[in-house]
């Protein structure tokens, strides 16, 4: 698993939010322009992955990231750890995978959002635990998404999901590109973080 790059670079020095500078390398035009690339609702949930079989999910993992001691070793990337079926810390991600439909799913490793009532806040406003699989194509797809700084700073705050409840506010937009790539930007980018 690899973090997903935000197609801004940041205010590293100040308050790390994104400012008017493409990522390195990254071209918004193309990003914009290019009709493979496909712009999803970024989920706000607990990153999980599901091995299915027939299915049935025969295992449930969580993302893991790295600690402030493996970060000091240059450990950067997050993996994925088993869930515990018997840990209370675990217990509403079991939930999840339970009122998730599989019935169109192959069998394979597909990542997704644990989402819902006891995850993460509920920003979404679900009434019930479920898993958002976004990686076999079930994320709510974005047409036309801007991709200028100033664009996405104005257009972001006003977009609601497609997902929950549709009054609630999108947490951000994820580029798929035809490459694998995968790219990002969350409303909160644009806003100063206070905490100290």
């Amino acid at each position: 698993m690899k973090k997903i790059k935000t197609i801004f670079d940041r205010d590293w020095e100040g308050d790390k939010t994104v400012i008017d500078k493409p990522l390195a390398g990254l071209s918004l035009e193309m990003l914009a322009l290019d009709q493979t690339v496909i712009a999803t609702e970024k989920i706000d949930g607990m990153n999980v992955r599901l091995t299915v079989r027939k299915n049935e999910v025969v295992r449930l993992e969580k993302r893991r990231n790295p600690d402030k001691i493996q970060k000091q070793k240059g450990i950067e990337e997050p993996w994925y750890v088993d869930a515990d079926p018997f840990s209370p810390a675990d217990k509403y991600l079991y939930e999840a995978v339970k009122n998730t439909d599989l019935t169109d799913i192959e069998d394979g490793e597909w990542s997704g959002e644990a989402v819902g009532l006891n995850i993460q806040g509920n920003p979404l406003g679900l009434d019930k635990n479920t898993v958002m699989l976004f990686s076999c194509g079930k994320a709510p797809v974005f047409e036309n998404v801007p991709t200028t700084y100033k664009e996405l700073k104005e257009w972001l705050p006003l977009q609601k999901t497609k997902f929950g409840n549709p009054e609630m506010p999108i947490e951000g937009i994820v580029w798929h590109c035809k490459n694998g790539e995968m790219f990002k930007i969350k409303t909160k980018d644009f806003v100063k973080d206070n905490r100290k």
